[in-house]
């Protein structure tokens, strides 16, 4: 090799560990941060989950399935990733019916009413592909409450983003639905505030379609090594127009003669 041409650089390995600290400590002290700083930031959607897998077994929850971000067409060809984004419900955080919520800081939470499957079967990452409809036990209305680690999760990046668990805060898990009647449930949903209609149902491509977020997260189960577990649960993403919340208020929806509802108490 001639003297004056030099072997490329190999790029140095990622360790989600520093990131995962940060969020770590972000998480208990119940805080946010601008961003990651520019030396421990991941850089692809594959570091961004090395690094939640990190934060997640820190945090020593037991996780009872997953959420999906990013669920409709639009959003998933506007982000660039192609897909939803998933990050773990995590079973401390998972309440039902006419739960009393109290946040970890006066930031404004965003409220979405979303679909959530019972997964039926295990689906092992080297099982041979199937439709999301056939390992689909039950499907459930429940409501996501999104609280990010960041100030705004939106301006970080996606590997950001889903590093911080996709910015999971709590979900709130109600009664079951006939799988047929999800159109109806959209058409018929309505979400309040104190007793005032806030929003309804998303519509054309900012609607989110719940087998085909499930089909994601199958999808990144396989390229991670990861079993879904039979029993997990799986929120799919928003069916309602998503919308910010700051400061206490009972938030109830209203959907085929049923109702889901939750109180946010004062920080």
């Amino acid at each position: 090799m001639p003297s004056d041409i030099l072997p490329e650089a190999v790029p140095e390995a990622f360790d989600p560990q520093p990131a995962a600290d940060l969020l770590l400590a972000a998480y208990r002290a119940g805080r946010q941060l601008v961003e990651l700083p520019e030396a421990v930031r991941p850089r692809t959607m594959s570091e961004g989950y090395d690094v939640q897998d990190r934060l997640v077994a820190a945090l020593g929850a037991e996780s009872a399935g997953w959420k999906l971000a990013i669920g409709s067409h639009k959003g998933k060809r506007g982000s660039g990733v192609g897909r939803s984004i998933a990050g773990r419900v995590l079973r401390d955080r998972l309440h039902g019916n006419g739960a009393r919520l109290q946040m970890p800081h006066a930031g404004a939470v965003t409220i979405e009413f979303e679909i959530a499957y019972g997964i039926a079967r295990d689906i092992a990452p080297d099982a041979p592909v199937v439709p999301a409809a056939e390992v689909v036990g039950e499907t459930r209305a429940a409501f996501e409450l999104v609280l990010s680690r960041y100030v705004d999760r939106r301006a970080v990046g996606w590997p950001s983003f889903a590093a911080d668990n996709s910015a999971f805060q709590a979900l709130v898990l109600g009664p079951v639905l006939a799988t047929g009647d999800l159109a109806e449930v959209a058409r018929s949903l309505v979400v309040e505030v104190d007793g005032v209609e806030r929003v309804r149902a998303v519509t054309g491509e900012d609607a989110t379609d719940p087998l085909a977020a499930l089909t994601d997260l199958m999808a990144v189960a396989r390229e991670r090594g990861m079993t879904i577990p039979a029993g997990s649960l799986v929120s799919t993403g928003t069916l309602s127009v998503p919308f910010d919340l700051t400061g206490p208020g009972r938030i109830t929806a209203r959907f085929l003669g049923q109702s889901l509802g939750f109180t946010l108490l004062p920080v």
